[in-house]
């Protein structure tokens, strides 16, 4: 019994199609399951960003000069230079 081109190339169709479809559908569903799992971390990664900015500020008002009625500047270069007057690289 001979098998006609056509018969052989719907086989070969149907094999391939077998094989490929239910591969695509397992990769689409692993990527999609992937995403999902990186969405639920942006989150979970945002929400302990807000937490710990939210501590700095808790921290930060109650320690900081500006809570003690103080004014911040920076300190005078002459009362920590090691080199009172002298700077790096000008020679002296």
């Amino acid at each position: 019994m001979d098998i006609t081109w056509p018969t052989t190339f719907a086989l070969a169709c149907a094999a391939i199609t077998a094989a490929v479809v239910p591969g695509t559908i397992g990769y689409t569903t692993a990527r999609l399951e992937s995403a999902d799992r990186h969405r639920y971390e942006v989150v979970r990664l945002r929400a302990d960003l807000q937490a710990a900015r939210q501590a700095v500020q808790q921290v930060s008002a109650t320690c900081g000069p500006e809570a003690q009625g103080q004014s911040w500047a920076p300190p005078s270069t002459d009362t920590w230079w090691p080199h009172a007057g002298r700077r790096p690289g000008s020679g002296e």
